[in-house]
């Protein structure tokens, strides 16, 4: 039964109380007989005026609830209307708020699930792009050698690429696990403290890009502060934030352009900067490209080429270790990414 339908039944009891009360006083004597007409007639008649007002009054009571009941509905179907339509009572008005943000945030969750759908979408078919090429070149290497095409003078150099393709495809299936592990309780995720080097991690890393460094002729310069030169850390974790950074710094200057890497510190942080003189980064994009699946180029292409995951995971292992990376670029003079560690 409906709001009004109680209210009227309300007033219909009250009115047959009192009915009962007269007739009760008048054969009591309580109530002379001339006046149990008037009595009765002005009982009706002002319970039936207060109805009648109560209804009048209660009308925009009504409306409001019928209107929130429509966005009840609507948010059912993830219509989220955010207009404000109620006015009075102030009880309402506030309560019209509340839902109003609670679609907001509804709205926003959807659009955030939305996003990740999309964004993992993309991730798979980015991946299973990266992951055919070398799985292609390896296929293509193994028959070759297996029916005689390949000479054999030339097989040893033909499985350096096999390897080469292999330790590729083993940086996506790291990349896929730490993209995993990021959904995991933080307090899941160990890390391993242990010395660490810092000037033997870096020419590690740097002797990964030799041939490259050759072929395009690249000046290199590394410098460590003695005060950092033996830290504490995750060895596995640290190193794959500066195999990143620093493949993003090849990947985006030009043959024969400088690289600087400069590690350096005092009692309570670490900072290790590396230094580019590549395209540089647009000032509206400086915080974007830690974002999964960002790249700086929309294309995809052999130069620059990459599924957009190098920074974002970077960023995340710093944050996993306690630390933080930083940029300081201008579009055209080349970037400087800073990874910044606390001891």
């Amino acid at each position: 039964m409906k709001l009004k339908y109680y209210i009227i039944v309300g007033f219909l009891v009250s009115i047959f109380i009192t009915v009962l009360g007269v007739f009760f006083g008048a054969s009591r004597m309580l109530i002379d007989n001339q006046e149990v007409s008037y009595v009765l007639l002005m009982t009706i008649l002002a319970s039936l005026t207060g109805a009648l007002i109560s209804l009048l009054l209660l009308g925009r009571i009504f409306r409001s609830l019928d209107q929130l009941k429509d966005k009840m509905k609507e948010l059912t179907l993830r219509n989220f209307d955010t207009e404000s339509r109620i006015q009075t009572p102030l009880e309402f008005k506030e309560l019209e708020a509340s839902f109003n943000q609670m679609a907001t945030e509804l709205q926003d969750s959807f659009q955030s699930l939305k996003m990740s759908e999309k964004e993992k979408a993309m991730m798979v078919a980015h991946l299973t792009h990266d992951i055919k090429t070398p799985i292609t070149s390896i296929q293509a290497t193994i028959e070759g050698i297996l029916d005689g095409v390949i000479p054999e003078e030339e097989v040893h150099d033909y499985l350096k690429t096999v390897n080469r393709q292999t330790n590729r495809l083993n940086r996506l299936v790291e990349e896929f696990n730490i993209l995993t592990q990021e959904t995991l309780d933080p307090s899941l995720q160990e890390i391993k403290k242990e010395t660490i080097y810092l000037d033997k991690l870096l020419l590690e890393i740097l002797s990964e890009f030799q041939l490259k460094i050759e072929k395009e002729e690249r000046q290199i310069t590394l410098s460590v502060d003695p005060k950092v030169a033996k830290i504490q850390s995750d060895y596995d974790k640290l190193s794959r934030i500066l195999l990143n950074i620093i493949t993003n710094a090849f990947k985006y200057s030009n043959e024969g352009t400088k690289l600087d890497i400069k590690a350096s510190g005092d009692d309570d942080t670490i900072r290790i900067a590396i230094s580019d003189q590549g395209m540089g980064i647009k000032k509206e994009e400086l915080e974007t490209i830690f974002q999964r699946l960002y790249r700086v180029e929309a294309s995809r292409n052999m130069t620059t080429g990459g599924h957009g995951l190098g920074l974002y995971i970077a960023r995340q292992l710093a944050h996993q270790l306690g630390g933080e990376i930083t940029v300081a670029s201008e579009y055209g003079s080349g970037s400087v990414f800073t990874l910044v560690l606390t001891k």
